[in-house]
């Protein structure tokens, strides 16, 4: 091993969640030919089983699937392109997946359990629910997306009685939609924390596939788990990939997953009685219209970027157990305008690279410093801006049914206001 490794790896001891150098020692021990060095360095990676270690963002997601892929750990790639995809990346991730899962087949691997119409023995097994630890105790900010959810969503699972008295019950359809990285899946999960019921979460991949038929039935076998749990809430993350609006189709392909959807949501022949159906997505402007009717997603809750407030709470939780002196985490959330947590995961893990630097080059453990976090938001920007400059125009141009009446609210608060520093800001 070589002394440049050895020294990363002390470094790595003091630093455990910083990803970017758990990347550079994978990355060299690759180099070396030290692969299950290298291995076990990927296992780290996103949890590791342990609190302390660090969670990549899209970047560095996407970089260590690319190192995973050359360890040869194509199931550990997969789960961290998955990473990638859920904070936002696209480039390139769907190029990774096609080839990670053909070096799966050519060992005989298959991620899902696929069927050829007439073939094979029925879909992939169907989701378990989970019973959640997350609470809204645990979502930093969102203070008036949790008052929505709760009073909407959550009351009714907790006083049935009260509803039903009113000819009201649990269940049904609510769309969570916003910038990608904002927290919607951890808003999804924490509110089956406290409706206290099964939380299934349903992802993308294990609903598509090539074959003909079968994306069907792998959607309504997720349906009939969750019917089967209920009480429970069941997640479709990314809902716009299987509900992709039919006008917008080129020919009839996706059409027939988009009906089934509805059909799932109207309990055509069966029963959703306490059933609470979550969906996420990024693109509402993409999602089916006839999805959006009452009795299917009627219930749209818009989570924009963290508040000044939420943004200062958020950086305390990333920076909490870190070495530092002199921080002012209220001056920098004023200075982080549209800053998504996926952002602020991203300037504290840049500032305290550059603490590792230092020691690396002076041999000293210098604590983290306001300089280290001004120096980092230099070189980070907000992501939400491409978002809520198209979102910008689905209002001004596209808000006939009024969907958009939050989005045009939060184009004309202070945080918009304040994010002048960026060229270009979008306009309220």
């Amino acid at each position: 091993m070589s002394d440049r490794v050895r020294a990363l790896l002390d470094a790595l001891a003091l630093s455990p969640a910083s990803v970017p150098l758990r990347l550079m020692v994978i990355e060299l021990l690759l180099a070396e030919g030290r692969g299950d060095e290298a291995a076990a360095q990927l296992d780290e990676i996103g949890g590791g089983g342990e609190p302390n270690r660090g969670e990549p963002n899209a970047a560095e997601a996407l970089q260590g699937a690319k190192l995973a892929m050359q360890a040869g750990r194509l199931e550990r790639a997969l789960e961290l392109l998955e990473a990638a995809k859920r904070q936002g990346a696209v480039e390139g991730v769907a190029e990774l997946e096609r080839s990670a899962n053909a070096a799966l087949a050519e060992r005989g691997v298959r991620r899902l359990r696929v069927v050829r119409t007439g073939e094979g023995s029925g879909p992939p097994p169907a989701p378990v629910g989970e019973r959640p630890t997350v609470t809204f105790a645990d979502v930093g900010g969102l203070e008036d997306v949790k008052k929505t959810i709760h009073r909407r969503i959550v009351m009714p699972f907790r006083r049935p009685e009260l509803y039903a008295a009113y000819g009201r019950r649990a269940g049904g359809g609510v769309l969570l939609f916003g910038p990608p990285g904002c927290g919607k899946t951890l808003l999804a999960r924490a509110t089956a924390g406290e409706c206290g019921v099964p939380f299934l979460n349903v992802r993308m991949e294990e609903i598509l596939d090539p074959y003909f038929g079968q994306s069907e039935r792998n959607l309504h076998a997720a349906f009939e788990s969750a019917r089967a749990q209920a009480p429970c809430v069941l997640f479709l993350d990314e809902l716009d990939a299987i509900a992709f609006s039919r006008r917008k189709h080129r020919g009839a392909a996706g059409r027939p997953l988009v009906d089934q959807l509805l059909q799932e949501l109207d309990a055509i022949g069966a029963d959703n009685r306490d059933l609470l159906v979550l969906g996420a997505t990024n693109a509402l402007w993409d999602v089916d219209d006839a999805l959006l009717r009452p009795g299917r997603f009627d219930r749209l809750v818009f989570v924009p970027p963290p508040d000044v407030a939420a943004r200062r709470e958020i950086l305390g939780i990333l920076l909490r157990g870190k070495p530092q002196a002199g921080l002012d985490l209220a001056a920098l959330a004023a200075e982080t305008p549209l800053m998504s947590g996926a952002d602020l995961r991203s300037l504290a893990e840049r500032a305290i690279d550059r603490v590792i630097e230092e020691a690396l080059e002076g041999g000293a453990e210098p604590p983290l410093s306001q300089a280290h976090l001004r120096s980092a938001l230099a070189e980070t920007r907000p992501s939400t801006l491409e978002w809520l400059q198209r979102a910008r125009s689905y209002v001004e141009f596209a808000n006939q049914a009024g969907l958009y009446e939050e989005v045009a609210a939060f184009l004309k608060s202070k945080d918009v206001k304040a994010a002048k520093r960026w060229n270009p800001p979008p306009r309220a």
